[in-house]
Formats: C-alpha cells, structure tokens, sequence
C-alpha cells in the first residue's frame, strides 16, 4: 500500500477517534503541550476503538475499559469478554508501531496482572480489578495481548518478546496469544461498517421449471404487484451486484410504467424479464409447480432493475398493481463462495442489451471499497447509475478529475477527445488500488472548484477566441495544475479550506493565462481552433513541453525572490 493511501487511512481514523472518542476520553490533568494532550487522547481513544471492535461493545463500555495514564504498567487498556471468555489488554501508539521498550513495559504489565500483582497499577486499573480478577478465575480464558498502532511495522525484536511471552506463559496451558493490529485492521474495522449487507428475500414463482446441472436455476412467472413490494422495503438492497441502480423516468421506463398500469396482461409479452442471482435457494416441503414460495438467500436482482422501479413507480402512482401483471424471472443459484460466476451472469445478461462500459465498474469490488472509505467520512459515492445521484459523487465525475489530475497527457487528451475511453482503455489505471477515498474525494472537489472558474472566465471574455479556450482547455489547464501543486492536491483532507480555494483560483488563473500566451504563439497564427488543439495528442505534447519549459523559465528568475510562482 503506497504511502499515500496509508495517510489517507490515518486521517480517517484520527476523524473518528475525535468525532466519537474525544466527548468520553477528556485530557489528563497534566502540564503538557496542547500537541502532547491531543497525542494522549488520540493514543487512549485508539485502544478504546480497539477493545469496541475486538469485543464488539459499544464505544461507552470500551471507554470505561481506559487505564493509560501515569502508573499504568505498559497496560492502556482492559476489557473481559464474558461472552467469548477472552481478556483483552491492549497497548495503542496513534502514531509509530511500539519500540521494544514499549512493548517491553507492556510485557512485563501483562506478567504481573496474570500473577495479580495488582499493586503495580493504578487507580483507573482498580475500577476495574473486579473483572480482571473475575476473568483469572474463569476456566479456559484466553488473554489476549494486543498491540495497536497507526504507522510502521512491529519490529523483530519486538515480536520475538512477544513470542517469548507466549511461550511463557502457555507452558502448562494454552491461554495467551498476541495480536499485531496495524493500520490496515483498524481502517478495516471502518470500512465493514459500511458494508452493504445481503438480503433474504421471499418470492413466489407461479408456473415455475428448473436446470440441475451444471447449477440450480428456476423459471417461472412472477407477479409484478410482489415486485413493488420488494422495492418499497428493500429498494437499491435488491441490485446490490447489478451494474446500475433504477435510473427515474426515462422514455423505456415510462413505457413499462404504462404498460403495467394499462395493459398489465401484456406486460409478459412485452418485456425481457428478470435475472436473479442468489447464494442460496430454500423450496419449502411440499412445493407446488403452480405456485410456490421460494427463500432466496443473499439476493440480487443483476438484469432487470429498471423494471422493477419502473413496476414500482406504477404502483406508487396508481395505488395497486392489476395480479393480471406478470412477467418471466430467472433465479441462478450461484452459491457462497468467491462470486466469480455471478458476475459472468451479470455482465452476459446485460451485454444483451445496449448499456454504457462505465455501468460495469460496478463489478469492480475496488470501486466498493471506495464507496466504503468514502462513507467513513459521510460522503456519498455512486459507481452504479442511479437516479439520485445530485448530491453524490458520481463514478463519471471522479474518472474525469481522476483524468485531469493524472500527470499523463494521453488520459487527458482522451478525456476530451471521447469520454468513454476513460473506462474501456484507463480504467484500471485511473481507479487503481493505490487511489484512497481521500484522494479520490479531494480530486472531485478541487476539480469542481477550478471547472466553475474557469466557466465563469468563459462567460466572462468577451473575445472569442479567448473564450474558446476556457471552455475547450480546462481538462488541460487542470493537468498543468496537478503538475506544478501536487502537494496542494494531496493533501490528506476532503474539504477546501478557505486558503486552499485562494490559492486555487491564484494558481488556476495564472496558469490558465500563461497557458494561453504560449498557445496563441504556437497556434495563433494559423487560427486553429481550440476544440481541435485539445482533442489532438500530438499538438497537446508539444504544448505540455513549450508550457513546461515556459514555468521553468519563471522559476529560474525568481529563484533568488520571494514572489510566488505559478
């Protein structure tokens, strides 16, 4: 994992220790810096956050299981989990990986409570002595020693402590293990959280077939009434591994609504049906080929979605759905394991029909996770197609300032040249497993940001010409940006601040004005227009090089100058 990412990570986790640790883990009654106190309370809320998740307790009881602080033996948290008979003790560093002489203090702690000599701790480590004691008289307890840290790696020395320990300690018995809890867990205790769990759903098929081999399916006629239903509870939860969500009321959607609401008998002939996937198919004893109910365990709807919305979009409007509206649905069982199979169902069934190559990064299990680190920090991200997508960042937003802010002329190019070619020949590397949800937000935020400037320039000039380029040369005013101020665009926040949006508009404004100097004495002669320059790779490479060449001109001469450059 790049380094960036692994900053990105960090940030994240540090805004959910404070949002949600900080209001029960005060500062401590000492005489430190305002740096040192928010160091202590970042450390004492990552062991906290750390005993929520391993015991699976509420971020109130894993704060009351905070000892750190003076005296407290190597030892900043305690917590024993009476339901998986475990005793946890956590050592946390919200910053590098403990040293040995940490770990050699959280060693020695972890000896002296499991020979209860509590003397050694102090008064926070009382409040809690009860359970201790309770959990070191329970057979078969397992401690559990667990080291908890936001940067670097345990070092060898460090591990073989810890392994030594264990092997002390289980001489007679197995009762201790060590855990190393690394950047990468915690973060991924965020991220799960946002997870979007499977459902179970009830769907009764009328007239229904099946295949045994080479797997379970089932077909049969389905009631379009019991479709509404399915979308009024669960809504998008059925589409969760289609390659779109429902998409409103475009003209194929009104005219199944119509269909249903108006001639519901022949809603069968006239539409293509259903595909269903799920891991699992339960038919109840005694089934009937005339009508049956069956359990679809971890469903999907992967081909079908807008006509399930446009179903359920007739029902909201007319109030019921006529039982005369049926229509054909396919149930593939694709079972538990790594779903290989169902996103071949997926992406033939709907290769069928005519759809765009961005719809199937939706398949892509990177573009969920970055869904859920997005959602870490409250912010939306669609990679499905959705109709309600105006307050979200939407995957076709992030691929264009994914493009602009790549350092790679070719990207840029295709992105005004034809914009699907950001997914059929750069999506892998615009969409990389190295981009952070961070990063991707920052992008899509600042390349909003500089697009309404340069929009507004546009509409400003009252030259054509000028004009013009504003409005054909922003991907590539963007690309000379994202080269000059990497470290403005990187930064680990997914908000502009005040100063990052002056110096934005400073930085965008002079570059675009430069950029349009050299571009006039490169192609002003022959009057070639801007929509052809910047749609043409060859003159786009020869410009990137005279601009380059020009601002390192201007670095060259302030130098030895405190004026900004561009």
């Amino acid at each position: 994992m790049s380094k960036q990412n692994t900053n990105a990570q960090k940030t994240q986790i540090i805004e959910v220790l404070k949002q949600d640790y900080f209001p029960m883990i005060p500062q401590l009654p000492r005489n430190w810096k305002p740096a040192e106190h928010e160091r202590n309370r970042l450390s004492r809320s990552l062991a906290a956050f750390a005993i929520a998740n391993l015991a699976d307790i509420t971020p109130a009881q894993a704060a009351n299981s905070i000892i750190n602080g003076e005296n407290d033996n190597g030892i900043d948290a305690v917590y024993f989990d009476q339901i998986q008979n475990l005793l946890w003790l956590v050592q946390a560093k919200a910053g590098n990986a403990p040293n040995m002489g940490d770990n050699k203090k959280f060693c020695d702690g972890i000896r002296d409570l499991v020979h209860k000599r509590f003397q050694k701790f102090n008064e926070a480590f009382s409040r809690l002595q009860q359970d201790v004691e309770d959990a070191l008289d329970t057979n078969g307890l397992t401690i559990v020693g667990c080291n908890v840290y936001l940067d670097g790696s345990l070092g060898s020395h460090v591990i073989t402590d810890l392994n030594q320990l264990k092997t002390e300690m289980n001489q007679v018995i197995e009762r201790f293990e060590w855990k190393d809890i690394n950047i990468g867990i915690t973060h991924g205790w965020l991220t799960a959280k946002q997870a979007v769990s499977s459902i179970d759903v009830v769907l009764t098929l009328e007239n229904w077939h099946h295949l045994k081999q080479p797997r379970r399916a089932f077909y049969g006629l389905v009631r379009a009434s019991e479709l509404a239903s399915l979308y009024q509870r669960y809504n998008k939860l059925l589409f969760q591994k289609n390659i779109r969500y429902y998409l409103g009321k475009e003209d194929v959607n009104l005219a199944i609504a119509d269909t249903v609401a108006n001639k519901p008998s022949e809603l069968f002939y006239l539409n293509n049906g259903l595909t269903i996937t799920c891991s699992t198919i339960v038919l109840p004893p005694g089934y009937k080929h005339e009508s049956c109910p069956f359990t679809l365990q971890g469903f999907s709807v992967v081909n079908g979605a807008q006509t399930v919305g446009a179903i359920a979009s007739a029902h909201s409007t007319n109030g019921s759905i006529s039982p005369d509206a049926k229509l054909l649905v396919t149930i593939i069982e694709v079972g538990v394991a790594a779903d290989s199979i169902g996103v071949e169902i997926t992406k033939a069934r709907n290769k069928q029909n005519t759809v765009r190559d961005v719809y199937f990064a939706a398949l892509d299990p990177n573009q969920e996770r970055l869904r859920q680190e997005l959602m870490i920090s409250k912010i939306v991200y669609q990679y499905r197609p959705s109709a309600d997508s105006q307050d979200a960042i939407t995957i076709e937003r992030a691929a264009i300032a994914l493009a602009c802010f790549s350092g790679n002329t070719e990207i840029v190019v295709a992105a005004k040249r034809e914009i699907g070619q950001l997914y059929n020949r750069y999506y892998s590397t615009l969409f990389s497993h190295e981009i952070s949800g961070v990063t991707l937000c920052r992008y899509v935020k600042i390349f909003q940001y500089l697009d309404q400037i340069f929009a507004a320039s546009e509409k400003a000039e009252t030259e054509n010409r000028r004009k013009m380029f504003y409005r054909h040369g922003r991907f590539f005013i963007l690309d000379i940006v994202s080269r000059r101020h990497k470290s403005l665009l990187n930064k680990l926040e997914v908000d502009l601040s005040a100063s990052d949006k002056t110096e934005l508009s400073r930085i965008g404004l002079e570059i675009a004005e430069l950029i349009y100097n050299v571009a006039e004495s490169q192609f002003g002669n022959d009057q070639k227009g801007y929509l052809a320059i910047f749609k043409n790779l060859t003159d786009v490479v020869h410009l990137t090089s005279e601009v380059m060449q020009e601002l390192a001109r201007r670095d060259d001469q302030t130098k030895n100058t405190n004026t900004p450059t561009v």
